[in-house]
């Protein structure tokens, strides 16, 4: 009969022990969460720029994430991408040029420019690096 006790009161022992690692580390878990997405919402808005698409009529906007030497063009694609904007380019690299844009296409007289911080810059999209708070407009121009 004590034996049978004794058995019993180890099963016991390990269950509250096992039950007490279990909801400690669970609790460990749940807490550890939000912290993790907090700290992982504040990476992504430190290392973000503004990009916006201004094409006479309309205004589209948004806050991208930045990548390691994200390009003002690759940030404009990024953001058409992930909106399901009508976007398409010619040449490449810093050469890259914005032929069609949420379906207002380039002309003779017409286009796409663009500027960084409020500043046209005098190189192609593709060669401007994009730094963290940057505030890019695309604009539908004439010449």
């Amino acid at each position: 009969m004590k034996n049978i006790y004794r058995i019993i009161i180890y099963i016991l022992a390990a269950a509250i022990l096992f039950g007490a690692g279990f909801f400690t580390g669970h609790e460990t878990a749940q807490t550890a969460a939000p912290e993790q997405s907090a700290n992982a919402a504040k990476n992504a808005a430190a290392l973000s720029a503004v990009i916006s698409i201004k094409d006479g009529s309309h205004v589209l906007k948004g806050k991208i994430t930045l990548s390691k030497d994200e390009t003002a063009f690759s940030l404009l694609q990024k953001f058409t991408n992930k909106q399901h904007i009508e976007m398409n380019s010619s040449g490449n690299g810093k050469m890259v040029y914005v032929t069609s844009l949420n379906n207002k296409k380039a002309s003779k007289n017409t286009g796409w420019l663009f500027t960084v911080n409020g500043k046209q810059p005098n190189v192609g999209a593709g060669a401007v690096k994009v730094k963290k708070n940057d505030q890019i407009v695309w604009h539908y121009s004439k010449f």
